[in-house]
This record gives structure tokens, sequence and C-alpha cells, in this order.
């Protein structure tokens, strides 16, 4: 029993510094569509003045030097690998272009409540999962009611949400649920009772360990 805990608790630990490390276009990557806050870096050979590194603007477009702005949302990076190549040939004869993703920024999902480290994670072009998130979110707090998490897909139209058993998945090993996530698809891991009661007392006792504190400090 120890040393599954030991197991599971390296694991937690040099699991996302993994993930991340992968190379996007092994996991998904080279299906990754463009969209703002990326940044490209356009390399064409022998012709450093059409070269250059490019952040994604809010309107998904990029101006490049001599070319102009040109509409990069929505593009895969071959994709706007051979249409550049398509514009720059009226200025340069066989062009050699080549087209990087220096900053996957645009897809991201959120892990939101009972966790170590909520907030924004970007996909980065790769597949998650609802625990490859939480494991980079650094796992449900003891406060969590990790039965029952939420994952959303917002809509205007109908936003769909699903209830799954996360501890089932994080400490059983019931893979059945473990879903795989969208960009934009939000994670929420609920307080349980006892998160409850513990922030209840926290704000029922504040007015007094104001006080106290302030007796304190009176000369």
């Amino acid at each position: 029993m120890v040393k599954n805990v030991i197991v599971f608790a390296v694991t937690a630990v040099l699991f996302p510094v993994l993930l991340l490390a992968q190379d996007p276009a092994e996991n998904g990557g080279a299906s990754y569509m463009l969209g703002p806050d990326d940044v490209i870096r356009v390399t064409v050979e022998q012709h450093p003045e059409l070269s250059g590194e490019f952040l994604v603007a809010p309107d998904g477009t990029v101006t490049m030097p001599n070319i102009g702005t040109i509409e990069v949302e929505g593009r895969s990076r071959a994709q706007l690998k051979s249409f550049l190549t398509g514009r720059i040939d009226k200025y340069v004869n066989s062009p050699r272009v080549n087209v990087a993703i220096v900053k996957y920024a645009s897809q991201v999902i959120y892990v939101v409540g009972e966790v170590g480290r909520p907030g924004k994670y970007p996909t980065e072009g790769k597949k998650l999962t609802l625990r490859d998130a939480v494991l980079l979110a650094g796992l449900p707090t003891r406060f969590a009611a990790d039965d029952r998490v939420y994952v959303i897909s917002p809509s205007r139209k109908r936003p769909n949400q699903t209830v799954i058993n996360l501890h089932r998945i994080l400490y059983k090993g019931e893979l059945k649920r473990n879903v795989e996530l969208g960009p934009g698809d939000i994670v929420y891991v609920p307080q349980n009772f006892y998160g409850w009661l513990n922030d209840f007392f926290n704000i029922f006792l504040a007015p007094f360990d104001a006080a106290k504190t302030a007796a304190v400090t009176v000369p």
C-alpha cells in the first residue's frame, strides 16, 4: 500500500514535466490550428528580410515584411507553410519556406476549484485527458469533492456538462471515464463538506482574530 502511494506521488510530480516536454508534433501538434496569441517563426532560406518571429494578433492575422497582412487563424503549420510558399513565390524563385510554432497559446483548457494550481493551461497541440489536466494543475486538494468533478464544454447555444468520478480515475485506475478534453473546456473540482466547514469557521472567527491581533499591537 505504501509502495503504491509513493509510486503515485512520484508520477504526479514527474508527469507534468514529461507531458510538457513531449514534441507537440508527436502528440497531435501536426493538426494544431493556429489562433490569437500563438507565436510563429517563418524562415525563408537565403532571405532573412522575409524571415522572423510573429505574434498572431487578436484578429487572427500576422503582418510580415514585404508580404503584408495574412490570415493565420484556422490554419495548421503545414497549411500555412504551403500558403506562404505561394505568396513568397511572387518575390522569390522556388522559395524554401519553413514554419515553426514557437509558442502555443491560443488553445487552452481551464482547471478551477480545489486543485493545487488552478488556472489556464495551453494544450500545446497535445491531446489532454481529464487525468492529464488535473495532474498539470497539481492534483485535487484535501478539500476536493473529487468523486463529482465537472467537465464543461462551453457553447453559446447549449453548453455540455458531464459529472465524472475523478477519484476512481486517479486512485483506482478506472480509465473508462477519463475523457479527452477539447480547447476551451473547463474542469471544475468542487469543494467537499470539510472544505465548506473550514471556510465557514475561517469567516466566523476572522473578527475575533482581528480583534486579538489589534489588542496585541496596542502599546
